[in-house]
């Protein structure tokens, strides 16, 4: 894929077993499992059957995915976030994460977590999440969890006009 803005740029929501599904697998398997020492997936995960799977396509191919865990009915988790290696770099990671935001909250969320490697770490941060646990090694992998609300809560000043 070349790195240019003149590609069409879909999010979507994609349907678990799909197509596209498998195509944001494969970025998984690239970019995350392998790099971390764990095994490949090859066949479509029953435990993520219920999940919300957002896919980025330029072009009409899939470039970018990532999973919308619930946890319960205020928060969910942000899992499995791999965008190819041609596409880094553009912007794709950022507007993907806002996508998944932007569909947690309309299903009702009020925040979401994350865990990300270290190399992430500054990215998130950036995008308005707070780690709030010690980092943690799982397999070759240094992680740390994050997380964001999603409502913003607006604290109005009152005005006594001289009173109290």
């Amino acid at each position: 894929m070349r790195r240019n803005n003149h590609g069409k740029t879909v999010f979507t929501l994609t349907r678990w077993n799909s197509s596209d599904y498998w195509k944001g697998i494969n970025l998984r398997n690239n970019l995350l499992m392998e790099s971390a020492g764990k095994p490949l997936i090859t066949f479509a995960p029953t435990e993520e059957r219920n999940d919300w799977h957002l896919v980025v396509r330029v072009d009409h191919e899939v470039v970018a995915t990532l999973l919308l865990h619930p946890i319960n009915g205020q928060i969910a988790q942000i899992k499995q976030v791999a965008v190819s290696q041609n596409c880094q770099g553009m912007g794709l990671g950022k507007k993907l994460i806002a996508y998944a935001e932007n569909v947690a909250q309309n299903l009702g969320f009020e925040l979401v977590f994350l865990t990300g490697r270290k190399q992430a770490w500054d990215f998130y941060e950036k995008l308005g999440y707070e780690s709030f646990a010690e980092t943690y090694v799982d397999h070759e992998v240094e992680l740390k969890i994050f997380k964001k609300n999603l409502v913003v809560t607006q604290t109005k000043e009152m005005k006594t006009h001289g009173r109290q």
